[in-house]
């Protein structure tokens, strides 16, 4: 008798993968349709997931979610280019239950993914082409560089309080200048140990406004390249928004098209407030947790440029002034324009001040 060797084909059939991504490791739940497989543990490496799957389960389709973070999207390619369709979803957006929130551990967070992705519950963020990616990078770390430069001089001021030895009147402004710097290593503390250490802060801040310098020449290179400099320029005409703050809006963004409205545009950025409503009773709150960090604090500082810089938007804050607070109103403004760069960005049109609406 000859033995038949009956091969297994899932053609036509879908395999959820939900990954829990992990640094050394990711955790996998699998399901079939609404059927829960199994779940395993491995190497943080997507070819050793594809071929575990392709062998497995050959000629299926697969699907494939996991959670953004700091592995940013260069396994979601990897699937993508096998030809298996990957999901990068917020968090906050997998449904979660009570006894979840309790009971939270890897293993439950991909079976809770991999649930989700087969009850059709889950859509990806948007997936930035790769130079984008690596564009944006580089605009963040000049912010990341702002920041440090902030903390290093906070250190210094407060180094200096320690030992009771304020800052000239003179020279205290928010920019520091090199007469500050001067002054600084100027100083002379009690102890050899103590004037060490403020040499060593005093150093950090000039390497700060180094990096700080080199970086804003490389943006400015980048600015005026042919994917970007057109809408930069776009940008710039509005109020407020410098040269920094178009290419971060600009990066961060992508193709403004992805946008077919401006609700789902302000739902991204966050300049949006939350709502209880049930039945007859309609209440709205407080902005909404759900934001872009960055995009909605450059928007705040631009609208505090505008009614500066703009009668229409000045006469607009005014009227919110008298029915909400100051803080209210700037929001208000905020999100006006931010309905004006949604319009320049599509239509194309430069900034034009003096338009009430």
């Amino acid at each position: 008798m000859s033995n038949i060797h009956e091969i297994v084909d899932f053609s036509g059939e879908q395999i959820n993968v939900g990954i829990d991504v992990h640094l050394k490791h990711w955790n996998v739940s699998l399901y079939h349709g609404q059927q829960y497989l199994r779940k395993f543990q491995q190497a943080s490496d997507p070819l050793v997931l594809i071929s575990h799957l392709k062998s497995h389960y050959p000629n299926a389709v697969f699907r494939l979610a996991y959670e953004t973070g700091f592995s940013g999207f260069w396994a979601q390619r990897i699937f993508a280019d096998a030809g298996m369709d990957c999901l990068v979803v917020n968090a906050a957006d997998v449904p979660q239950t009570d006894k979840g929130y309790r009971t939270k551990n890897d293993v439950t967070d991909s079976r809770r993914i991999a649930a989700a992705l087969s009850g059709g519950l889950l859509s990806s963020v948007h997936i930035p082409d790769p130079e984008l990616e690596s564009d944006r990078s580089v605009v963040r770390y000049r912010h990341r560089l702002g920041r440090d430069l902030t903390r290093a001089k906070a250190r210094i001021k407060s180094f200096l309080h320690k030992f009771g030895i304020p800052i000239p009147a003179e020279l205290q402004r928010s920019k520091w200048t090199k007469a500050l710097l001067l002054w600084l290593k100027s100083v002379s503390l009690p102890y050899p140990s103590a004037n060490l250490a403020l040499s060593r802060m005093i150093q950090q801040v000039e390497y700060f406004k180094l990096q700080i310098l080199e970086s804003s020449r490389e943006l400015r290179n980048m600015l005026r390249s042919e994917r970007y400099n057109q809408q930069a320029l776009l940008l710039m005409s509005a109020p407020g928004i410098g040269a920094l703050t178009a290419l971060t809006m600009l990066t961060e963004i992508g193709d403004i098209s992805r946008f077919d409205t401006f609700y789902r545009f302000n739902s991204f950025i966050g300049l949006c407030p939350t709502e209880f409503s049930s039945g007859e009773n309609q209440r709205t709150g407080p902005l909404t947790p759900r934001k872009h960090s960055m995009l909605r604090s450059l928007m705040i500082e631009a609208a505090w440029s505008a009614i500066r810089l703009d009668p229409a938007m000045l006469m607009a804050y005014n009227d919110y002034k008298k029915r909400m607070t100051a803080k209210r109103a700037i929001i208000r403004i905020a999100r006006k324009m931010l309905s004006r760069v949604y319009y320049m960005l599509q239509k194309k049109q430069s900034y034009e001040k003096g338009i009430v609406k």
